[in-house]
């Protein structure tokens, strides 16, 4: 009889890591450099789309014409030269670490591009077998991209993968992805 293997996949942002006020800040902060308004309601919700595609949502929204890859690249640099406090999300880091002591498959899938989330991963003592981000994909969640990339990462069929998530967009990228889906709630974003 063959053992079935599962894996599981996290996302980062607001699952792993308390991030999200800290981006908000940074993406509101150049996209009203470039005269764009941002709802923060609205950001929190699409979470676990790239920033690519969330800076295009709300300068589409805005009637706005603007450089996306623009206020992308000043989002980054705003960023990076931002002091802010990271805190691990308890929970969800132990149970990562006790299925990595246990030799289950973990990814990290996030929106978030690597050279965000690799650094922050390195503070925190955070590892996993593999990590997908923005730059690895075209699309972002709610498309599955994230997450088969993830699995295909892993080597396990994406039906034998377990997400764990926190946004609407990332239960709808898992489920397109034909994954089953863990939805995790935190109040970061309230």
């Amino acid at each position: 009889m063959r053992k079935i293997r599962y894996a599981y996949i996290f996302d980062f942002d607001g699952v792993l890591v308390r991030t999200m006020e800290a981006h908000f800040q940074c993406y509101k902060q150049a996209l009203r450099e470039a005269g764009v308004p941002i709802v923060r309601k609205q950001f929190f919700h699409q979470a676990g789309m790239t920033g690519l595609e969330q800076i295009r949502y709300f300068v589409e929204r805005a009637g706005v014409k603007a450089n996306i890859e623009e206020i992308y690249r000043r989002k980054r640099e705003i960023w990076e030269k931002s002091p802010r406090t990271v805190t691990d999300i308890d929970c969800n880091v132990e149970f990562l670490r006790i299925l990595r002591a246990a030799h289950v498959p973990v990814a990290i899938a996030s929106g978030s591009s690597r050279r965000t989330i690799l650094p922050i991963m390195k503070q925190h003592g955070i590892e996993a077998d593999t990590v997908v981000g923005a730059d690895d994909v075209r699309r972002g969640k709610p498309h599955p991209d994230l997450f088969l990339c993830a699995a295909r990462r892993l080597g396990i069929p994406p039906k034998h993968c377990i997400v764990v998530e926190d946004s609407d967009v990332g239960i709808e990228a898992a489920r397109a992805a034909n994954m089953k889906a863990i939805r995790f709630y935190d109040n970061e974003g309230d």
